[in-house]
């Protein structure tokens, strides 16, 4: 072939997939915006560590410093410094969720004291028609769990249709 005809495949190509990128995201740009969370999770903590998934546990409940294997810590001046957490008075949460294309975690923890439970609640909303994924381990910061409580994890995906 000549190089000419190549190049023109080429273009073709690179427009075809171009143009279907729209169409993948169509309406995505009218998702919520992602925030921190609702319920028990303090709304001005920022989460920061070191995140080594693959041998770890999805489910977490770090409850004091020699179960903070990722070295977590916290800042509540919008991620400006950040500091120990104070497991005396904080348990961190954290749940490896993913989802397709454009998502955004809506999280939740709400706490049952007739069955001594707290329930946190991720609902993955996705938008867009992709094979790309994109995770989150939904770290949030609550007070302290009280003794003899437990945690329950719950995700559900809804598909955001604009």
């Amino acid at each position: 072939m000549n190089r000419k005809i190549i190049f023109i495949m080429a273009l073709i190509i690179f427009f075809s997939a171009t143009s279907c990128r729209y169409d993948m995201y169509k309406g995505c740009d009218s998702m919520p915006q992602q925030t921190v969370g609702t319920g028990e999770i303090i709304q001005n903590a920022r989460l920061k560590g070191q995140f080594g998934l693959s041998s770890s546990p999805k489910e977490q409940v770090v409850t004091s410093d020699s179960l903070n294997i990722f070295s977590l810590e916290v800042s509540f001046d919008n991620g400006e410094t950040y500091q120990s957490i104070d497991f005396s008075e904080y348990t961190v949460l954290g749940l490896s969720v993913s989802g397709r294309c454009w998502v955004v975690f809506d999280r939740n923890v709400t706490k049952n004291v007739e069955r001594q439970t707290y329930i946190y609640t991720i609902t993955v909303i996705e938008c867009g028609d992709c094979y790309s994924s994109n995770s989150s381990m939904n770290w949030v910061l609550i007070p302290k769990i009280e003794e003899g409580f437990s945690v329950e994890f719950m995700v559900t995906h809804k598909q955001w249709n604009g």
